[in-house]
């Protein structure tokens, strides 16, 4: 009879799990000279926000690099291997590169 009952709370118990399990995106902190920024990793659409001067701004993801919408914002590549982000002059060369703190950003699904 206990397996019988088990076996009928193993579906409840799946959907409840799947509901409620965060979906992890990191969020960097890094430190640069220039004044500290805060990266929210791409969402579904493909949109980064990035806090840069106080301000949240969007950026789009272009493999590797963070691509301002905005005119005059600064770029950012990041370096998987190493954990660091580096800051970008006008042509696109870095300027700046440095370690970031990451934590997980909790979103439900």
């Amino acid at each position: 009879m206990a397996s019988h009952i088990a076996v009928l709370l193993v579906p409840i118990t799946l959907v409840l799990v799947t509901d409620t399990d965060p979906v992890t995106n990191p969020i960097y902190t890094c430190a640069f000279e220039a004044g500290q920024i805060v990266i929210q990793q791409p969402e579904q659409s493909g949109e980064v926000t990035v806090e840069v001067h106080g301000q949240a701004r969007r950026y789009a993801m272009d493999k590797l690099k963070l691509v301002p919408r905005d005119q005059g914002l600064p770029s950012f590549r990041f370096q998987p291997d190493l954990k660091r982000w580096q800051w970008l002059n006008d042509q696109g060369e870095p300027i700046e590169s440095v370690g970031c703190t990451e934590k997980p950003s909790l979103k439900t699904g």
